[in-house]
């Protein structure tokens, strides 16, 4: 396993500017394992680091369930994350329940739990800033029609517990390698463009959580500087609402995502650095949840 700090600092070095949001995941087995600091500490977090966490997180535990946390079963332990990550970082983005409209998590969202998965979420969102009362909560659908909840709009849990939208995409479902291929993702139903503009009806920020070539897979377009061009150009022409990116830079087998494994999206990437538009960090917004 790669030391993620070692990474994070790598990632630093190659694009020239310095990291203000680093990506983390804890081990999400149980409550007991969510707790492990690992996550919080030197071998995530490179020493010196200012800035704040993108912090991803399950609606529930594996050994827990949704029923569990929409009944406020969990409340207690969301209060408890929430002021362990506002410790060290009490305006960190956080991710409950992230990707819901796609099979391949235990949270996932689908027609038949969206409302009780709405309670679980409002649940974690309320009990999160009550530990954190500056935390940024995102809510953070993956990008496309879904394979569990194919329109995400339904699991949208409310204005008073969401602070920023925020979709994650990668190079597949189609390859982002051509021009028709690109405006399937830009226009469809949950695409770039209707998450931008549900975000801009609600009066919310935008981000995206996690990005990334990813030619670990066999549906995605391998080593395409297209992906990083068309959505970084997007990001830039959108930056009135843009408040986070995170390129997800993993190197091991299933992804690829790297853009050390990747020379022509790093070039890309390099490239299309010296447009972008950098806005001010954003305050922490006044909603309490």
């Amino acid at each position: 396993m790669h030391n993620q700090a070692e990474l994070a600092t790598e990632f630093e070095q190659l694009r020239g500017r310095p990291l203000d949001v680093i990506g983390v995941s804890p081990t999400r087995d149980s409550w007991k394992t969510l707790f492990n600091e690992w996550w919080l500490s030197d071998m995530a977090i490179p020493s010196g680091f200012s800035g704040t966490l993108n912090v991803a997180l399950p609606l529930f535990p594996d050994d827990g369930s949704l029923e569990r946390a929409a009944s406020g079963q969990d409340n207690d332990q969301w209060e408890r994350m929430g002021r362990l990550i506002a410790e060290k970082y009490p305006t960190a983005y956080v991710r409950p329940g992230w990707e819901m409209n796609i099979v391949n998590w235990n949270w996932r969202a689908t027609d038949d739990n969206v409302e009780e998965w709405k309670k679980a979420f409002r649940n974690a969102s309320t009990s999160l800033k009550k530990g954190g009362p500056q935390l940024r909560i995102v809510f953070n659908p993956n990008e496309g029609k879904g394979n569990s909840l194919e329109d995400a709009t339904k699991a949208y849990p409310g204005d008073d517990v969401v602070d920023i939208i925020g979709i994650d995409a990668y190079d597949w479902s189609p390859p982002y390698d051509d021009e028709r291929r690109w405006q399937r993702h830009l226009t469809q139903p949950g695409g770039w463009d209707f998450w931008g503009n549900f975000a801009r009806s609600r009066n919310k920020e935008f981000a995206v959580p996690e990005w990334g070539v990813i030619p670990g897979s066999n549906e995605s377009g391998g080593d395409n500087p297209q992906f990083i061009e068309r959505v970084m150009r997007w990001m830039n022409a959108n930056s009135d609402i843009m408040t986070f990116d995170t390129y997800f830079d993993e190197r091991e087998d299933y992804c690829r995502c790297s853009l050390t494994q990747n020379p022509k999206a790093k070039d890309a990437y390099l490239e299309e650095m010296q447009q972008w538009v950098v806005r001010p960090p954003a305050s922490a917004p006044a909603t309490t949840g």
